[in-house]
């Protein structure tokens, strides 16, 4: 199968390492995938043996370099990520039909899209989407339910894997042995929640003032102060950029959430494959993760330090719930591997081709 993936994202954001890690496995099953990115893109030292190409600087000249790695002759797939690839994709698809390509988009964010035209484009045949809530966004702009398909993001068997012992960390951390460690994987922004965490965190009853805090992602510099203020210098530990957060995240004994907005965060889904319970925000994608039904975790409203540290404090006074919940998140967690995501869209995109093969033959 030749598969053609396109992302207009500098970053290596969460929605921009799905898009590589579909490549790696796609590529990985013997298929011929071409990944583009923006020049100096940050996936390009994790893309590895991928056809890893830049999209030129302007975006005028993308699309000629795209047109140059479809086939001559015979279907291929092209699949947009992100906001600007959707778009040039959009209008690019209505001439590529004739060359055999079958063009369909991602979508992975929650918020609704300013322009609502590429959603719209007869020549995009479909849309993944990471969540059932992203696809009630698009739904909300007319798109059919027949061109939408929930796609969840899948994890790398690498990005779960600790390359050390969980009591190693813990020391290295300062984290005293014994005592319970809660922790997030998150950042400075605030979306991200960070202030609320702390707010929460600060407000737990006297019997758990012995715990500690991992905040994976957050910059010292940034949170030292709001820490120091709140008395907790020496139990809350930020750790700056981590690529690889499986070691810190098997250090944990339960994993938070505390974002204001997401839509299917992966930093969640690896919590869960090294089978945590979790204590999350209510928003977008977040309960098709944190199953109250599946018992995995609990869910609070964002934005509500009180409520976070109620459920905290709930599974900090209850090993066993803990444990029922860390069990329920490892018999999820093969949901939201990296294989089963490949073997879905494995299936996706040769149903699409079959599908312009009969249409071809049709005469249409």
């Amino acid at each position: 199968m030749r598969v053609v993936l396109i992302t207009s994202s500098e970053s290596a954001s969460g929605g921009a390492r799905q898009a590589l890690y579909l490549g790696q496995g796609l590529a990985a099953r013997g298929h011929e995938v071409t990944f583009f990115a923006p020049r100096k893109s940050a996936n390009e030292p994790l893309a590895g043996n991928l056809d890893f190409r830049s999209l030129p600087d302007s975006r005028r000249d993308w699309r000629s370099a795209v047109e140059a790695a479809l086939p001559a002759s015979g279907p291929c797939i092209v699949q947009a990520f992100h906001n600007k690839a959707v778009k040039a994709l959009a209008w690019w698809s209505l001439a590529w039909r004739r060359r055999g390509a079958v063009c369909l988009g991602h979508r992975g964010v929650m918020y609704r899209p300013g322009n609502p035209l590429p959603y719209w484009s007869p020549g995009m045949v479909l849309f993944t989407v990471n969540s059932r809530a992203c696809a009630r966004v698009l739904r909300s702009l007319g798109v059919s339910e027949k061109r939408l398909e929930v796609v969840y993001n899948g994890i790398p068997a690498e990005r779960v894997t600790p390359a050390m012992e969980p009591a190693a960390m813990r020391e290295r951390l300062g984290i005293p042995p014994g005592v319970p460690v809660l922790g997030a994987v998150a950042g400075d922004k605030p979306v991200k929640g960070v202030d609320v965490l702390l707010a929460a965190f600060a407000a737990l009853p006297p019997e758990h003032a012995a715990s500690h805090l991992v905040c994976v992602g957050c910059r010292p510099a940034r949170w030292d102060p709001d820490i120091a203020a709140l008395g907790l210098s020496g139990r809350v530990h930020c750790t700056g950029r981590v690529e690889n957060v499986a070691d810190h995240l098997a250090a944990l004994d339960l994993f938070v959430l505390p974002s204001r907005s997401e839509s299917l965060p992966n930093t969640l889904m690896e919590a869960i494959c090294l089978g945590l319970p979790a204590v999350a925000s209510n928003v977008g994608g977040v309960p098709e993760l944190v199953r109250v039904n599946g018992g995995n975790g609990l869910l609070v409203p964002p934005d509500d330090a009180a409520a976070l540290t109620t459920a905290m404090a709930r599974l900090l006074d209850d090993p066993g719930e803990r444990e029922r919940m860390a069990a329920a998140s490892r018999a999820l967690a093969p949901e939201f591997s990296l294989d089963h995501k490949v073997d879905r869209m494995e299936r996706i995109f040769t149903e699409l081709l079959e599908r312009r093969g009969h249409a071809a033959r049709a005469g249409h």
